[in-house]
Protein backbone atom coordinates (compact mmCIF):
# COMPACT_ATOMS: atom_id res chain seq x y z
CA UNK A 1 0.00 0.00 0.00
CA UNK A 2 3.05 2.42 0.96
CA UNK A 3 4.71 1.49 -2.08
CA UNK A 4 1.63 2.33 -4.21
CA UNK A 5 1.44 5.48 -2.34
CA UNK A 6 4.78 6.66 -3.27
CA UNK A 7 4.51 5.47 -7.07
CA UNK A 8 1.32 7.53 -7.21
CA UNK A 9 3.55 10.68 -5.82
CA UNK A 10 6.20 10.31 -7.69
CA UNK A 11 3.81 10.11 -11.28
CA UNK A 12 1.99 13.28 -9.73
CA UNK A 13 5.45 15.13 -9.31
CA UNK A 14 6.54 13.60 -12.65
CA UNK A 15 3.25 15.19 -14.47
CA UNK A 16 3.20 18.46 -12.30
CA UNK A 17 6.89 18.80 -13.57
CA UNK A 18 6.18 17.93 -17.11
CA UNK A 19 3.30 20.35 -17.19
CA UNK A 20 5.65 23.61 -15.24
CA UNK A 21 7.75 22.52 -17.80
CA UNK A 22 5.53 22.98 -20.94
CA UNK A 23 4.11 26.44 -19.30
CA UNK A 24 7.43 27.59 -18.96
CA UNK A 25 8.38 27.19 -22.53
CA UNK A 26 5.23 28.12 -24.26
CA UNK A 27 5.93 31.39 -22.03
CA UNK A 28 9.56 31.87 -23.37
CA UNK A 29 8.68 30.95 -26.62
CA UNK A 30 6.16 33.67 -26.54
CA UNK A 31 8.84 35.99 -24.74
CA UNK A 32 11.01 35.27 -27.75
CA UNK A 33 8.46 36.16 -30.38
CA UNK A 34 7.28 39.41 -28.58
CA UNK A 35 11.09 40.79 -28.17
CA UNK A 36 11.19 39.30 -31.77
CA UNK A 37 9.01 41.35 -33.17
CA UNK A 38 9.48 44.51 -31.46
CA UNK A 39 13.64 44.61 -31.97
CA UNK A 40 13.20 46.60 -34.70
CA UNK A 41 10.42 49.29 -33.22
CA UNK A 42 11.68 53.11 -33.18
CA UNK A 43 14.68 53.05 -35.14
CA UNK A 44 13.72 54.21 -39.13
CA UNK A 45 14.52 57.95 -39.11
CA UNK A 46 11.71 59.77 -40.27
CA UNK A 47 13.65 63.27 -40.39
CA UNK A 48 13.38 63.69 -43.93
CA UNK A 49 10.01 64.65 -43.35
CA UNK A 50 9.67 67.37 -41.25
CA UNK A 51 7.83 70.19 -41.97
CA UNK A 52 6.78 68.80 -45.40
CA UNK A 53 2.89 69.16 -44.49
CA UNK A 54 1.16 71.54 -42.15
CA UNK A 55 -2.23 69.97 -43.46
CA UNK A 56 -1.88 65.98 -43.06
CA UNK A 57 -4.72 63.89 -43.71
CA UNK A 58 -4.85 60.48 -42.24
CA UNK A 59 -7.18 57.77 -43.37
CA UNK A 60 -7.94 54.44 -41.85
CA UNK A 61 -10.02 52.17 -43.27
CA UNK A 62 -10.71 49.55 -40.27
CA UNK A 63 -10.45 46.09 -41.21
CA UNK A 64 -8.96 47.01 -44.51
CA UNK A 65 -6.37 44.41 -45.73
CA UNK A 66 -4.81 44.37 -49.20
CA UNK A 67 -7.14 41.54 -50.77
CA UNK A 68 -9.98 44.21 -49.71
CA UNK A 69 -8.44 46.70 -51.65
CA UNK A 70 -8.17 43.74 -54.57
CA UNK A 71 -11.84 42.59 -54.42
CA UNK A 72 -13.13 46.01 -54.53
CA UNK A 73 -11.09 46.73 -57.49
CA UNK A 74 -12.18 43.39 -59.32
CA UNK A 75 -15.92 44.56 -58.43
CA UNK A 76 -15.84 47.73 -59.79
CA UNK A 77 -13.55 46.55 -62.46
CA UNK A 78 -11.12 49.76 -61.71
CA UNK A 79 -7.80 50.38 -59.57
CA UNK A 80 -8.50 51.82 -56.26
CA UNK A 81 -7.25 55.70 -56.13
CA UNK A 82 -5.59 55.02 -53.28
CA UNK A 83 -2.77 53.29 -55.21
CA UNK A 84 -2.02 56.13 -57.51
CA UNK A 85 -0.69 58.31 -54.27
CA UNK A 86 3.10 58.08 -54.56
CA UNK A 87 4.91 55.59 -51.77
CA UNK A 88 3.46 52.41 -50.67
CA UNK A 89 3.89 49.49 -48.78
CA UNK A 90 3.07 46.97 -45.96
CA UNK A 91 3.06 47.43 -41.83
CA UNK A 92 2.57 45.27 -38.77
CA UNK A 93 -0.48 45.51 -36.85
CA UNK A 94 0.50 43.39 -33.82
CA UNK A 95 -0.03 44.92 -30.32
CA UNK A 96 1.50 43.91 -26.59
CA UNK A 97 -0.70 41.01 -26.37
CA UNK A 98 1.07 37.74 -27.66
CA UNK A 99 -0.88 35.30 -29.69
CA UNK A 100 -3.76 36.86 -30.61
CA UNK A 101 -4.73 39.27 -33.36
CA UNK A 102 -4.49 43.21 -32.28
CA UNK A 103 -8.19 45.17 -32.30
CA UNK A 104 -9.22 48.17 -33.13
CA UNK A 105 -8.36 50.15 -29.73
CA UNK A 106 -4.76 48.86 -29.30
CA UNK A 107 -4.05 49.67 -33.03
CA UNK A 108 -6.41 52.84 -33.20
CA UNK A 109 -3.68 54.21 -30.41
CA UNK A 110 -0.43 53.11 -31.72
CA UNK A 111 -1.62 54.97 -35.07
CA UNK A 112 -2.63 57.75 -32.55
CA UNK A 113 0.59 58.12 -30.11
CA UNK A 114 3.28 56.18 -31.54
CA UNK A 115 3.56 53.66 -28.73
CA UNK A 116 2.28 49.86 -28.09
CA UNK A 117 -0.89 48.88 -26.29
CA UNK A 118 -3.02 46.04 -24.67
CA UNK A 119 -6.29 44.99 -26.58
CA UNK A 120 -9.14 47.24 -25.16
CA UNK A 121 -6.73 49.91 -24.56
CA UNK A 122 -7.34 53.57 -25.57
CA UNK A 123 -4.05 55.33 -25.67
CA UNK A 124 -3.92 54.75 -21.81
CA UNK A 125 -1.38 52.12 -20.71
CA UNK A 126 -0.93 50.72 -17.44
CA UNK A 127 -2.89 54.27 -16.28
CA UNK A 128 -0.94 56.90 -17.75
CA UNK A 129 -2.48 58.50 -20.66
CA UNK A 130 -0.12 58.52 -24.22
CA UNK A 131 -0.52 61.81 -26.17
CA UNK A 132 -1.86 61.48 -29.18
CA UNK A 133 -0.80 63.51 -32.50
CA UNK A 134 -3.90 64.86 -32.17
CA UNK A 135 -2.79 66.62 -28.84
CA UNK A 136 0.62 66.81 -30.49
CA UNK A 137 -0.79 68.64 -33.63
CA UNK A 138 -2.69 70.95 -31.33
CA UNK A 139 0.49 72.03 -29.04
CA UNK A 140 1.70 73.27 -32.50
CA UNK A 141 -1.17 75.51 -33.10
CA UNK A 142 -2.70 73.10 -35.26
CA UNK A 143 -6.38 72.36 -35.92
CA UNK A 144 -7.82 68.87 -35.24
CA UNK A 145 -10.45 67.17 -36.70
CA UNK A 146 -12.18 63.54 -36.18
CA UNK A 147 -14.30 62.07 -39.05
CA UNK A 148 -15.68 58.41 -39.18
CA UNK A 149 -18.60 56.25 -40.21
CA UNK A 150 -18.61 54.66 -36.40
CA UNK A 151 -19.94 55.72 -33.52
CA UNK A 152 -17.35 59.02 -32.27
CA UNK A 153 -17.08 56.88 -28.97
CA UNK A 154 -15.65 54.35 -31.48
CA UNK A 155 -12.58 53.00 -30.38
CA UNK A 156 -10.67 54.21 -33.42
CA UNK A 157 -11.65 57.84 -33.31
CA UNK A 158 -11.75 57.50 -29.35
CA UNK A 159 -8.03 56.97 -29.47
CA UNK A 160 -7.53 60.05 -31.16
CA UNK A 161 -9.76 62.17 -29.27
CA UNK A 162 -9.64 60.65 -25.45
CA UNK A 163 -8.49 57.98 -23.14
CA UNK A 164 -9.42 54.99 -21.07
CA UNK A 165 -8.52 51.99 -19.51
CA UNK A 166 -10.90 49.72 -22.01
CA UNK A 167 -12.83 50.65 -24.85
CA UNK A 168 -16.11 49.99 -23.30
CA UNK A 169 -15.75 53.13 -21.18
CA UNK A 170 -18.08 55.08 -23.37
CA UNK A 171 -19.11 57.49 -20.76
CA UNK A 172 -15.28 58.32 -19.76
CA UNK A 173 -14.24 58.34 -23.72
CA UNK A 174 -16.97 60.77 -24.40
CA UNK A 175 -16.09 62.96 -21.55
CA UNK A 176 -12.81 62.72 -22.30
CA UNK A 177 -14.00 64.42 -25.94
CA UNK A 178 -15.82 67.36 -24.42
CA UNK A 179 -12.06 68.05 -22.53
CA UNK A 180 -10.14 67.22 -25.71
CA UNK A 181 -7.93 69.25 -28.53
CA UNK A 182 -10.46 68.10 -31.25
CA UNK A 183 -12.03 71.16 -32.93
CA UNK A 184 -14.70 69.23 -34.90
CA UNK A 185 -16.18 65.91 -35.01
CA UNK A 186 -18.38 64.25 -37.82
CA UNK A 187 -19.68 60.50 -36.50
CA UNK A 188 -22.10 58.28 -35.59
CA UNK A 189 -23.89 58.25 -32.21
CA UNK A 190 -26.67 60.82 -32.30
CA UNK A 191 -28.63 59.14 -29.43
CA UNK A 192 -25.52 58.86 -27.14
CA UNK A 193 -23.96 62.01 -27.42
CA UNK A 194 -27.76 64.12 -27.44
CA UNK A 195 -27.16 63.34 -23.72
CA UNK A 196 -23.94 65.58 -23.75
CA UNK A 197 -25.13 68.20 -25.62
CA UNK A 198 -24.89 71.34 -23.12
CA UNK A 199 -21.67 69.63 -21.90
CA UNK A 200 -20.08 70.17 -25.20
CA UNK A 201 -21.61 73.54 -25.65
CA UNK A 202 -20.74 74.62 -22.47
CA UNK A 203 -17.20 74.04 -24.25
CA UNK A 204 -17.48 76.30 -27.39
CA UNK A 205 -18.91 73.39 -29.28
CA UNK A 206 -22.02 73.89 -31.55
CA UNK A 207 -23.64 70.85 -31.25
CA UNK A 208 -25.99 69.66 -34.88
CA UNK A 209 -27.11 66.70 -35.94
CA UNK A 210 -27.46 67.56 -39.57
CA UNK A 211 -25.68 68.99 -42.65
CA UNK A 212 -28.28 70.73 -42.87
CA UNK A 213 -27.57 72.93 -39.81
CA UNK A 214 -24.29 74.16 -41.33
CA UNK A 215 -24.03 73.62 -44.81
CA UNK A 216 -23.85 77.01 -45.86
CA UNK A 217 -22.83 78.99 -42.58
CA UNK A 218 -19.51 77.68 -42.50
CA UNK A 219 -18.27 81.25 -41.42
CA UNK A 220 -20.93 81.88 -38.60
CA UNK A 221 -19.68 78.58 -36.71
CA UNK A 222 -15.84 79.48 -37.00
CA UNK A 223 -15.90 80.97 -33.84
CA UNK A 224 -16.65 77.70 -32.03
CA UNK A 225 -15.98 73.82 -32.21
CA UNK A 226 -17.98 71.89 -34.34
CA UNK A 227 -19.21 68.04 -33.21
CA UNK A 228 -21.81 66.25 -35.68
CA UNK A 229 -23.01 63.06 -34.44
CA UNK A 230 -25.50 61.44 -36.78
CA UNK A 231 -27.80 58.35 -36.71
CA UNK A 232 -25.89 56.35 -39.30
CA UNK A 233 -23.41 57.06 -42.28
CA UNK A 234 -24.59 54.19 -45.31
CA UNK A 235 -22.55 53.80 -48.10
CA UNK A 236 -24.17 55.42 -50.62
CA UNK A 237 -27.33 57.60 -50.89
CA UNK A 238 -26.58 59.61 -48.27
CA UNK A 239 -28.56 62.57 -47.09
CA UNK A 240 -28.19 65.28 -44.83
CA UNK A 241 -29.06 63.27 -41.85
CA UNK A 242 -26.85 60.43 -42.82
CA UNK A 243 -24.40 61.82 -44.71
CA UNK A 244 -22.21 59.24 -46.88
CA UNK A 245 -18.23 59.58 -46.16
CA UNK A 246 -17.63 61.31 -49.07
CA UNK A 247 -20.18 64.27 -47.71
CA UNK A 248 -18.63 64.10 -44.40
CA UNK A 249 -14.91 64.46 -45.79
CA UNK A 250 -16.20 67.36 -48.42
CA UNK A 251 -17.55 69.04 -45.30
CA UNK A 252 -14.78 68.16 -43.27
CA UNK A 253 -11.82 69.53 -45.69
CA UNK A 254 -14.13 72.99 -46.00
CA UNK A 255 -14.41 73.07 -42.18
CA UNK A 256 -10.65 72.97 -41.68
CA UNK A 257 -9.58 75.63 -44.54
CA UNK A 258 -11.91 77.78 -43.20
CA UNK A 259 -10.98 77.47 -39.83
CA UNK A 260 -7.56 76.80 -39.84
CA UNK A 261 -6.04 77.61 -43.00
CA UNK A 262 -2.29 77.52 -41.36
CA UNK A 263 -2.73 73.75 -41.12
CA UNK A 264 -4.73 70.93 -39.22
CA UNK A 265 -4.47 67.66 -38.77
CA UNK A 266 -7.35 65.58 -39.96
CA UNK A 267 -7.81 61.61 -39.27
CA UNK A 268 -10.73 60.34 -41.33
CA UNK A 269 -11.85 56.21 -40.47
CA UNK A 270 -14.06 54.19 -43.05
CA UNK A 271 -15.31 52.06 -40.53
CA UNK A 272 -17.88 49.53 -42.21
CA UNK A 273 -15.14 48.17 -44.05
CA UNK A 274 -14.32 45.62 -40.66
CA UNK A 275 -18.18 45.82 -39.75
CA UNK A 276 -19.09 44.29 -42.80
CA UNK A 277 -16.03 41.84 -42.81
CA UNK A 278 -16.75 40.45 -39.45
CA UNK A 279 -20.33 39.44 -40.76
CA UNK A 280 -18.55 37.66 -44.02
CA UNK A 281 -20.56 39.94 -46.43
CA UNK A 282 -18.57 41.14 -49.20
CA UNK A 283 -20.45 42.98 -51.54
CA UNK A 284 -21.75 45.86 -49.11
CA UNK A 285 -17.69 45.44 -47.62
CA UNK A 286 -17.02 46.32 -51.60
CA UNK A 287 -19.85 49.11 -51.53
CA UNK A 288 -17.47 51.18 -48.17
CA UNK A 289 -14.21 50.75 -49.86
CA UNK A 290 -15.64 52.22 -52.61
CA UNK A 291 -16.84 54.82 -50.67
CA UNK A 292 -13.71 55.06 -48.94
CA UNK A 293 -11.86 55.28 -51.67
CA UNK A 294 -13.99 58.01 -52.98
CA UNK A 295 -13.34 60.42 -49.75
CA UNK A 296 -9.37 59.71 -50.43
CA UNK A 297 -9.49 61.44 -53.87
CA UNK A 298 -11.75 63.78 -52.53
CA UNK A 299 -9.12 64.84 -50.29
CA UNK A 300 -6.18 64.52 -53.10
CA UNK A 301 -8.36 66.66 -55.79
CA UNK A 302 -8.68 69.70 -52.61
CA UNK A 303 -5.32 69.30 -51.22
CA UNK A 304 -3.16 68.64 -53.97
CA UNK A 305 -1.45 71.91 -54.82
CA UNK A 306 -0.93 72.54 -51.03
CA UNK A 307 1.27 72.20 -48.54
CA UNK A 308 -0.06 68.92 -47.58
CA UNK A 309 0.29 65.35 -46.96
CA UNK A 310 -2.58 62.01 -47.07
CA UNK A 311 -1.76 59.25 -45.92
CA UNK A 312 -3.33 55.44 -45.73
CA UNK A 313 -3.68 52.78 -44.02
CA UNK A 314 -5.42 50.21 -41.63
CA UNK A 315 -5.82 48.76 -38.32
CA UNK A 316 -5.94 45.85 -39.35
CA UNK A 317 -7.08 43.31 -41.57
CA UNK A 318 -10.96 41.46 -40.66
CA UNK A 319 -12.00 38.06 -42.11
CA UNK A 320 -8.60 36.03 -43.58
CA UNK A 321 -9.80 37.07 -46.99
CA UNK A 322 -8.44 35.24 -49.71
CA UNK A 323 -7.88 36.49 -53.56
CA UNK A 324 -6.19 35.42 -56.45
CA UNK A 325 -5.39 36.93 -59.60
CA UNK A 326 -7.72 36.41 -62.22
CA UNK A 327 -10.54 36.60 -59.89
CA UNK A 328 -13.98 38.18 -61.97
CA UNK A 329 -16.65 39.77 -60.36
CA UNK A 330 -18.59 37.06 -60.54
CA UNK A 331 -15.86 35.48 -57.89
CA UNK A 332 -16.56 38.04 -55.39
CA UNK A 333 -18.51 35.98 -53.19
CA UNK A 334 -19.14 35.83 -49.16
CA UNK A 335 -17.14 32.05 -49.16
CA UNK A 336 -13.95 34.50 -49.86
CA UNK A 337 -13.72 34.93 -46.25
CA UNK A 338 -12.11 32.38 -44.28
CA UNK A 339 -13.13 33.83 -40.51
CA UNK A 340 -15.02 36.14 -38.72
CA UNK A 341 -12.33 37.84 -36.61
CA UNK A 342 -9.23 40.47 -37.16
CA UNK A 343 -5.93 38.34 -38.32
CA UNK A 344 -2.40 38.93 -37.65
CA UNK A 345 -1.93 40.01 -41.59
CA UNK A 346 0.26 43.26 -42.66
CA UNK A 347 -1.87 45.96 -44.03
CA UNK A 348 -1.15 48.25 -46.77
CA UNK A 349 0.31 51.87 -46.67
CA UNK A 350 -0.11 54.55 -49.32
CA UNK A 351 1.22 57.75 -48.99
CA UNK A 352 1.17 61.30 -50.92
CA UNK A 353 3.35 64.16 -49.65
CA UNK A 354 3.40 67.53 -51.91
CA UNK A 355 6.57 68.00 -53.41
CA UNK A 356 7.95 64.54 -53.07
CA UNK A 357 8.06 62.03 -55.94
CA UNK A 358 7.87 58.46 -54.96
CA UNK A 359 11.05 57.79 -55.41
CA UNK A 360 11.83 60.11 -53.13
CA UNK A 361 9.37 59.07 -50.45
CA UNK A 362 10.77 55.36 -50.52
CA UNK A 363 14.38 56.81 -50.00
CA UNK A 364 12.68 57.79 -46.29
CA UNK A 365 9.78 55.36 -45.67
CA UNK A 366 10.47 51.85 -45.81
CA UNK A 367 8.80 49.27 -47.52
CA UNK A 368 7.58 47.63 -44.48
CA UNK A 369 6.63 50.04 -41.33
CA UNK A 370 4.55 49.38 -37.99
CA UNK A 371 1.55 51.13 -37.10
CA UNK A 372 3.66 52.87 -34.58
CA UNK A 373 5.93 54.60 -37.27
CA UNK A 374 2.65 55.96 -39.36
CA UNK A 375 2.30 58.45 -36.26
CA UNK A 376 6.00 59.28 -35.91
CA UNK A 377 5.54 59.90 -40.15
CA UNK A 378 2.54 62.11 -39.05
CA UNK A 379 3.83 63.98 -36.25
CA UNK A 380 7.24 64.77 -38.49
CA UNK A 381 5.36 65.99 -41.48
CA UNK A 382 3.39 68.47 -38.71
CA UNK A 383 6.19 69.55 -36.84
CA UNK A 384 7.00 73.27 -37.23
Amino acid sequence: MKKTKVRTSKILLWVVSAALVAILSVSLAFMGVALNRTKNLYKTDFSGLTGLASKTVLFIGDGMGENHIKTTETYYGERAFMRSLGADGFVTTFSNNVGIPTDSAAAGSALATGQKFNNGEVARHDGNNVKSVAEYAKEKGLGVGIVTTDNLYGATPASFSSHANNRGDTSEIIKGQINDVVDLYLGAGKDEYTKYKSQFESKGFTFATSLNDVNGVVGSVLSNKLIMPFSSLPSEDGTADTPTLEMCTEFALKFMEARFPGGYFLMIEGAHIDKKSHKNDIIPMTKYLKSFDNSIKIAYDRLKDLDSAIIVTADHETGGLKYKDGETKDDIKNSLYTTKTHTGTNVKYFIFVKGLSADELKAIIPEKIDNTDVNRIARALLAA
